[in-house]
């Protein structure tokens, strides 16, 4: 379970992040991955599609060509340009799972969704395709904070059903944007202000579609400041509810 401290200049927030991955109880591979960097309070978690082959393909194209550039990222960036730096490298990823997938017959239809999230000095820049998840607990409450790129996602904005009618929608896996789709993918990407005390979750739809966000925020809340504690909680749960799918946690704690 990769944790690390990110500082931030003038010491005027840190983050700690904590990455988990399983592949829970029904599945052979794990087609998620995940990826932390450290001195840019950078983390990833990308969800693979295309069978364990493509999948576990396409999302590892997604974390490490995200992952890359901003190891490479100067250190004087902004939010504007920390959300520049993220859309322009997840497009990148979606050019390339686009190639591989039709240069090879195996990897056809391949695909990922992504969620990352930036946390340096007073801010978080946040980023999605697809319909895993970015949610803030923050002040005792929890909110998503990105938008499922979904069919079932279009329902609930719409307010056309309810969170527990979806969780148990039959069409609830058809994704609306997903990278490797198509040769161009618009990426939701937005930033602001962090309190201390705030924690960022990350998350496939392997926790979301099993562990409701009821259960999410007081697996988040009993274990204070112990985030290799809430990723075990997060994943027991989701196993406990049926396992059906890979499970990938990320939580950043600012501080």
């Amino acid at each position: 379970m990769p944790q690390t401290d990110a500082g931030s200049k003038g010491g005027v927030m840190v983050v700690r992040i904590v990455t988990a991955t399983d592949v829970g109880l029904q599945r052979k591979n794990n087609e998620d991955s995940c990826v932390i960097v450290d001195e840019s309070g950078l983390c990833v978690v990308a969800d693979g599609m295309g069978g364990h082959l493509g999948g576990e393909i396409a999302s590892h194209i997604a974390i490490e060509t995200v992952g890359q550039a901003f190891k490479g990222r100067p250190k004087d960036h902004d939010e504007r340009k920390d959300a520049e730096l993220l859309t322009k490298c997840i497009k990148a990823a979606n050019k390339e799972i686009y190639r591989r997938g039709n240069a090879d017959a195996a990897l056809k239809n391949m695909g990922t969704t992504i969620v990352a999230t930036v946390v340096v000095r007073d801010y978080v820049v946040t980023a999605n395709v697809g319909d895993s998840r970015i949610y803030r607990m923050r002040d005792g409450r929890l909110e998503q904070v990105s938008e499922d790129h979904s069919w079932v996602g279009e329902l609930r904005k719409k307010n056309l059903i309810s969170e527990e009618d979806a969780r148990s929608h039959p069409l609830k896996n058809i994704i609306t944007r997903a990278l490797g789709m198509e040769p161009g993918v618009e990426v939701d990407v937005k930033w602001e202000k962090v309190k201390s005390g705030d924690v960022y979750l990350l998350c496939s739809d392997g926790l979301t579609d099993l562990v409701t966000d009821s259960e999410i925020l007081k697996a988040i809340t009993k274990h204070g400041n112990n985030l290799e504690g809430m990723a075990a909680e997060l994943i027991e749960l989701a196993n406990a509810g049926g396992g059906t799918d890979n499970i990938t946690v990320g939580l950043c704690l600012v501080e």
